[in-house]
């Protein structure tokens, strides 16, 4: 299964872009509000669907998007395209704040997205956003994980291990310096 990617943008659409990877190109389905163009250097988190007639690749530019697109193909009724209509419509902290708030007209307010199904949306994912199964400190690190990279990538480290232990970092680190020094400790011992 296919989970991330990085390349160079060959094409790019409104909805998708062709993404060569050492000489393969992938379609990979992307939000609306995202613009991409050719030999842009981009990666992203994918999330593979494949169904008896299609593998179909959807691409999001950090690991909270990402997991808030699976949750939301987790509500009966919303499949992927739906899902990626809910994804363009706000960043993944305005998605959960709809969610918490029960905001049922932010919902309704995408296209394709009926009263049943923003009703649902809200009903199915209201109790595991308030159980900490979406990581709400991801979420709120978005801006933050961009920084702590910036700082880690001129030694060396890639994003995704960058990412992966920024969203393990403990509360008593408050400054970006505390943090970057806790990445650099704990990047070791992974």
């Amino acid at each position: 299964m296919i989970s991330y990617l990085k390349g160079k943008v060959l094409i790019s659409f409104s909805d998708a872009i062709i993404l060569e990877n050492n000489g393969v190109g992938y379609k990979i389905t992307i939000q609306s509000d995202a613009s991409y163009r050719a030999d842009d250097n981009v990666e992203f988190y994918i999330h593979e669907h494949i169904r008896e007639d299609t593998d179909d690749l959807y691409g999001f530019r950090s690991f909270a998007e990402l997991e808030i697109f699976e949750r939301l193909l987790s509500v009966s009724g919303v499949g992927p395209k739906a899902a990626m209509a809910i994804m363009s419509s706000g960043k993944p902290g305005e998605i959960v704040d709809a969610i918490m708030t029960e905001n049922i007209a932010f919902f309704k307010a995408v296209s394709g997205i009926g009263s049943k199904v923003a009703a649902r949306v809200i009903l199915d994912l209201h109790g595991k956003v308030n159980s900490g199964n979406i990581s709400t400190s991801i979420l709120a690190r978005g801006q933050e994980s961009d920084d702590i990279f910036d700082a880690l990538s001129t030694l060396g480290y890639k994003k995704p291990e960058v990412e992966r232990i920024a969203a393990k970092l403990p509360t008593t680190c408050q400054t970006l310096e505390d943090k970057v020094r806790w990445c650099l400790k704990n990047l070791g011992r992974s």
